[in-house]
């Protein structure tokens, strides 16, 4: 917001001025009483560098950027004829051709004219713009907003201390506080006008990872302004004879070494902070990487159970000239299930990573999914004497889901469910209307899990310490690709548990994830 707000102001300023000229009104040309005029001619070419800067700023339209570069380069040569007529080249009738008779007040004793800092700073703003780089690889036109803002400064703190030769109250060609002002903004703008570039990316980024660069917005302008203000103390207590010259200075130099080493304090502080958070989230890349190679070795090491399986029932096939039996076309059937399973979540959680899966939405009720699901694993849980039940509360809501997707998730969490249930045991889901959607409840009765892997349950390559009651095996992505589908879905997913009392997943999704996703956003 910061340029275009420097733009606005930059030509207001430059309007207020000449309508102070038409009107005669000494306040919007001088500001106060004793202090310099400033010329129309450099409130003229206020307003079109402002406009310039505005037209910097929309440079993707082609008339507004070529707009900017023309404005750019008629100040430019106007602020160059200034300075070519200081240097004694040639007269320049810049800044004598608005209000000429009005130029030479008695109150200032010398005519009014732009001051060599004023079309020195002009040049190089007419400059910075033109070398102003939208895509951020240049710094250039920066590089001259500093020169321009440091010029500004100089201005200012010669009216803040009284310095006449800073503040251009000397008896040659003086700068007028609100150009020294105006020139400042400017500076600021042009400077902020591409945030990423590499001198403004510093001070301009908005990524809430990047503290350092906030501690410096913040850390910057307040060494500055402390030590202006501590500056001007020093002088004003001189003038006061509160002190001697030697003790003021003095006194200021103490004041800056206790600032400078409370500052270095906190950016130590800070930066161990960073340091901090750094080395943990190193230890948490280096755990993820770790969980990773054993899941690659669980994957290999399961990969080659079945193909192993297959390596078996081919060679029997070889030795025997009979056709394959029951047993057989069962022990493949059950290696290519376990191999296709195991691909298929690697595949689904690397599109999970690169966003890469789109939903196939249609009207769903959540129940009949829950119930397709059951029916692949009514032969585990048969085996374990597992009770296996459905409770559908009347009044379910007809969901826009994507009927595999859903399928997916809740077969990952029945088969959690039947996975960890020692026999005997029981899973339980409930199904039952929700706010603006519907809530999955899926409960058993199995082992558990620790407080203390709670926070990590839904991680990818995250597996529990507690070990299926059957001895199924097991990548740890079940439970991530869940949350994954979940949230695309625009869902939530919790879950609550005990050891050696059960778990309880419970899931809720709207009845339409598009018009969830526009309410949200």
């Amino acid at each position: 917001m910061l340029p275009p707000a420097a733009s606005a102001f930059t030509i207001c300023i430059g309007i207020l001025v000449l309508i102070g000229w038409s009107l005669d009104l000494e306040p919007l040309k001088r500001v106060l009483p004793g202090f310099v005029a400033m010329n129309p001619g450099t409130a003229v070419l206020f307003i079109l560098i402002g406009i310039a800067l505005a037209s910097a700023l929309r440079s993707r339209s082609l008339v507004t950027g070529v707009m900017g570069k023309v404005l750019s380069a008629i100040v430019v040569v106007a602020a160059a004829s200034e300075l070519l007529e200081f240097a004694g080249i040639c007269r320049s009738p810049v800044d004598e051709v608005l209000f000429a008779a009005k130029l030479s007040a008695i109150q200032d004793g010398l005519p009014n004219r732009m001051a060599p800092n004023t079309a020195l700073n002009f040049f190089l703003a007419g400059l910075s713009i033109l070398l102003l780089d939208t895509r951020g690889r240049r710094s250039l036109g920066q590089a001259l907003a500093i020169l321009i803002g440091l010029g500004a400064i100089l201005s200012i703190t010669g009216y803040g201390y009284g310095v006449r030769s800073f503040s251009g109250l000397a008896p040659i060609n003086p700068v007028a506080l609100h150009t020294a002002v105006t020139f400042f903004v400017l500076a600021a703008g042009i400077f902020f006008a591409v945030p990423r570039a590499p001198l403004a990316e510093p001070f301009a980024t908005n990524d809430p990872r990047e503290r350092l660069a906030r501690i410096l917005r913040i850390l910057f302008p307040l060494a500055v302004l402390l030590t202006l203000f501590l500056g001007w103390l020093c002088v004003w207590g001189e003038r006061h004879q509160l002190y001697e010259s030697a003790f003021g200075t003095a006194l200021y130099a103490i004041t800056l070494i206790f600032l400078f080493a409370v500052f270095v304090r906190w950016a130590v502080s800070v930066v161990g902070k960073l340091e901090a958070e750094h080395a943990v989230a190193n230890a948490r890349l280096r755990e993820v990487n770790r969980r990773k190679d054993e899941m690659i070795a669980v994957v290999s090491h399961d990969l080659c159970s079945p193909l192993t399986g297959f390596q078996m029932v081919i060679d029997l096939l070889r030795t025997k000239s009979e056709e394959p039996t029951e047993e057989l076309l069962g022990l493949m059937d059950h290696s290519a299930r376990r191999m296709v399973s195991m691909v298929r979540g690697l595949l689904d959680i690397s599109k999970l990573q690169t966003e890469n899966i789109e939903l196939e939405l249609g009207d769903v009720l959540a129940s009949e999914v829950i119930r397709q699901s059951m029916e692949p694993l009514a032969i585990n849980a048969n085996a374990k004497r597992i009770t296996l039940r459905l409770h559908v509360a009347p009044g379910e809501p007809m969901l826009r889901a994507d009927r595999l997707r859903l399928s997916q998730i809740f077969s990952n969490l029945l088969t959690n469910a039947v996975k960890f249930t020692p026999n005997g045991g029981a899973v339980d889901v409930t199904v039952a209307p929700a706010a603006e959607g519907v809530q999955v409840d899926v409960r058993d009765t199995g082992l558990g899990i620790p407080k203390d892997e709670m926070a990590q349950i839904f991680d990818k390559y995250r597996q529990t310490t507690t070990k299926a009651t059957a001895g199924e095996g097991g990548t740890g992505l079940g439970l991530a690709i869940v949350r994954e589908l979940v949230l695309l879905h625009a869902g939530q997913i919790t879950v609550t548990s005990e050891v050696n009392r059960g778990s309880v997943f419970t899931v809720r999704l709207p009845v339409n994830p598009e018009r969830q996703d526009r309410t949200s956003s």
